[in-house]
This record gives C-alpha cells, sequence and structure tokens, in this order.
C-alpha cells in the first residue's frame, strides 16, 4: 500500500527556509555607507512634493533624507524589541503549543535580533546622533503590543501591521540604485527575512479572524484601527525635532506642511494597502488610513 506523502505545515517550511543562517552583518558592505550619497530615494522623504522642499539646498535635502532614515531604523528597533520580548516570554514557557511553531518562533527570534544589530551598526557608523529622545512612542499601541495575548487575533494583526507596512518602505529603498550599497544591503536582508515572518503573520490572523463572529471582528477593529493609526503617524509623519536635528528652520511648521502634504497621503496610501486590503479580506476593516490627515500625536514632539 503505497504512503500519501503529506504537505510540511507553513511553520515547518519557514523553518527549514530559515535553517541556513547567515550573520547579517556580514552580508553588509559597510564600506560603503558614504555620507555624501543620499540614503532615502528623495520621493520617500516627508517633505518632498511641497514648497519648503523646493527651497531646500541639495546637502540640507541629504541630510534630512539621512536623519529620516536613522528614524525609521530606530523605528523598526522599537518595534522588534516588543515582538522579540513577546516571543522570548512565549518561548520560555516551552513547547506546548506545539512544537513547529516553537520552532519557527525561535528562528524568527533570531532573525529579529539580527535585523536590530544591522539597524544598530547604521547608527553607529552614520555618525549622527540617536534620535529616540525626539521619537515618542505612541502608548496605545505599545501597550497593546505588550498586553494583548499571544494568541489573539488584535496581537498578530499588530504584528502584520509592524511587519508589513515597513517592508513596502524597504522595497522603495532598495529599488534605488543611487543609495548606498550598505543601506540596500540592509534592507534586502531585511526584506528576505521578513518575507517569512510577514507570511507566518498573515496566516495566524487570518486564520484567528475567520473564526470570529462579524461583531467580534468590528468590535476589534475600532481597538486596530487606533494601533493602526498610531503606527502610521510614527513612521510617516516626523515630529519636529527630527526637522530640528536636520537644522532646518521652523521644525514644527515643517512637520504640519508634511502631514498635510498630499504627495505624502499617497505614499501612505501606497504602502499601507496591502496590509488594509489584507485584513478586510478577512472582515476586519480599518478604513482609510491619510486621507484626512494623521491623528494628532499623543506625547511631546
Amino acid at each position: 500500500m503505497s504512503r500519501v506523502a503529506t504537505m510540511p505545515s507553513l511553520p515547518e517550511r519557514l523553518s527549514n527556509s530559515s535553517a541556513d543562517y547567515r550573520d547579517p552583518l556580514a552580508q553588509v558592505a559597510w564600506e560603503t555607507l558614504d555620507r555624501d550619497l543620499p540614503w532615502m530615494p528623495e520621493e520617500m522623504v516627508s517633505l518632498y512634493g511641497t514648497p519648503e522642499w523646493e527651497a531646500l539646498d541639495p546637502e540640507r535635502r541629504r541630510l534630512l533624507g539621512q536623519y529620516e532614515l536613522v528614524a525609521f531604523l530606530e523605528l523598526g528597533l522599537w518595534l522588534e524589541a516588543l515582538f522579540m520580548q513577546r516571543i522570548a516570554v512565549r518561548a520560555g514557557r516551552g513547547p506546548a503549543g506545539g512544537l513547529e511553531d516553537y520552532t519557527y518562533q525561535l528562528h524568527e527570534l533570531r532573525e529579529e535580533a539580527g535585523h536590530s544589530l544591522m539597524f544598530v551598526e547604521v547608527m553607529r557608523r552614520s555618525g549622527l546622533p540617536a534620535l529616540s529622545d525626539r521619537l515618542p512612542r505612541p502608548r496605545a499601541a505599545t501597550a497593546f503590543a505588550r498586553l494583548a495575548p499571544f494568541d489573539s487575533a488584535g496581537f498578530w494583526a499588530t504584528i502584520l501591521i509592524g511587519e508589513d507596512v515597513p517592508d513596502q518602505v524597504n522595497r522603495a529603498l532598495y529599488r534605488d540604485e543611487r543609495l548606498p550599497q550598505a543601506v540596500r544591503d540592509v534592507v534586502s536582508v531585511h526584506m528576505r527575512e521578513e518575507a517569512r515572518h510577514i507570511a507566518y503573520a498573515r496566516q495566524r490572523v487570518g486564520d484567528k479572524l475567520d473564526r470570529m463572529s462579524p461583531l467580534g471582528r468590528r468590535a476589534l477593529a475600532v481597538l486596530v484601527r487606533r494601533v493602526f493609526r498610531q503606527f502610521i503617524e510614527q513612521c510617516f509623519y516626523p515630529p519636529p525635532g527630527v526637522y530640528a536635528r536636520a537644522g532646518l528652520e521652523n521644525p514644527r511648521a515643517l512637520a504640519r506642511r508634511a502631514r498635510s502634504s498630499p504627495h505624502r497621503a499617497r505614499v501612505v496610501e501606497r504602502c499601507v494597502a496591502p496590509t488594509v486590503d489584507f485584513l478586510a479580506a478577512h472582515g476586519l476593516a480599518l478604513g482609510p488610513s491619510s486621507a484626512s490627515g494623521p491623528p494628532a500625536r499623543d506625547g511631546a514632539d
């Protein structure tokens, strides 16, 4: 009697893909991290498309893009620290919930730590001061990521938002061959490994949402929508302190200009569309992300 082969589960396939782990720091051409080159495509810089951008000289445009990349990497450090904390606590309980998921989550923990090391190395080599004191993190999103049950639809929706949206930014950076090879190497490693993380998060949140009642999904959407909008704020709209660090005058006015920029709104819509569409297909409607501008900040600027 022939034995029917069974298809490996998604966690098994992802673990197999992660098995040949390479130190991400060894995959980056660090010597190419040149401060005389732009580190971000101009169209991805927050002020692009505004009169204030047109008034900036090339050096200030380049410097602002470099500070905004550092802010983006610090956002990655914050997100990955939250996720690593949750995975580490979960791993401490052992594989009682299933060996396949447990194994893959350990692979993901290792890869997230590697990403954080890459981000820190970019910041160290850049010579630019850290922006942590200028980048207050949203309280609601932080609390939800820390306190939502690990196996809940809300937790995995939050993880998907935090991985899928920055992945779209990484793709824009990788496509621009004018950027230093080091920047493109960092986002290349990040994209390759995040593809597995995103696939896993999509399966987890999709399965859980599909088992929820319509009323449960609508109630969850209220909370996830707030987390989503706070994350968009963090990812795409720098606070005044970032403009000040780049040496620009009237940083508060510049922050307001970016928040009202039609071009910036289009960039946001393009980057969030895959996540919004996926969650909507599983009954979690987040609604428009930036059509009416980002929400007011909670915290200092």
